[in-house]
């Protein structure tokens, strides 16, 4: 196990370099590397699974079963012990999604910088529901609406990292159909919240204007910041 996470922790590294090309206006920057520090790192996120092992596979079943299902997210959502597997998983999709886009050639980053650049667009996604929610007064909703979004990264990172696992192992796929239908998951799941939310928003009495703002601030901008920062767009 620890040699094949080493591999993967060399792979992730390029031949013990950190290269990030962004492109002809902006210079390459070279970083001595440590390909075991990657490996730590894969082995920390075992470990984490393993505690939570059961945690995981109840929040993967609850979160494609209330990804469709009003009756079943509001179940997940009156449930605390769901809401707190469905968070120590969306906790653990960032790694994970990370390695995914990475082994995927989703960006040219190096595969630390993809973690950061999740786990940065995951805070500041919290952060600004935290801070709506207190602004307006609906705490609850803006909850609500932070566990739709957990859901939908617990979906779409099982079904990254189910490919991944089918290209690297098997090669019977190639990474450019592998990347044609993420992106077309990705499309479907935020369609999919889009609906969800503006539900959510009418359901709660918000006028329609307040839920176009919140798409535009807290789910459009954000991630098409996101996407611009991982493809270097």
């Amino acid at each position: 196990m620890f040699s094949f996470l080493q591999t993967i922790g060399q792979d992730c590294w390029q031949a013990s370099r950190l290269m990030t090309v962004a492109g002809d206006n902006f210079p390459s920057a070279v970083v001595e590397s440590h390909p075991a520090l990657t490996t730590y790192a894969l082995l920390l996120c075992l470990l984490y699974f393993l505690i939570f092992v059961e945690n995981s596979f109840i929040a993967i079943l609850i979160s494609y079963r209330s990804m469709f299902n009003k009756l079943a997210l509001e179940d997940t959502l009156a449930n605390k012990n769901l809401t707190y597997a469905i968070n120590n998983t969306a906790l653990l999709c960032i790694p994970t999604l990370a390695l995914a886009l990475y082994f995927l050639d989703f960006s040219p980053l190096n595969f630390v910088f993809i973690i950061a650049l999740l786990a940065g667009y995951a805070a500041v996604h919290l952060g600004l529901l935290v801070l709506v929610g207190w602004l307006k007064s609906c705490p609850e909703m803006m909850r609500t609406l932070g566990i739709c979004d957990r859901i939908y990264l617990i979906v779409f990172t099982t079904a990254a990292l189910v490919l991944l696992l089918v290209t690297r192992l098997t090669g019977y796929l190639g990474t450019t159909p592998v990347r044609i239908v993420l992106l077309a998951l990705a499309g479907l799941l935020f369609i999919v919240l889009i609906l969800r939310s503006f539900k959510i928003f009418r359901e709660n009495n918000y006028s329609i204007l307040f839920w176009f703002l919140y798409l535009c601030t807290l789910e459009v901008l954000p991630l098409g910041l996101l996407i611009c920062a991982l493809t270097r767009i």
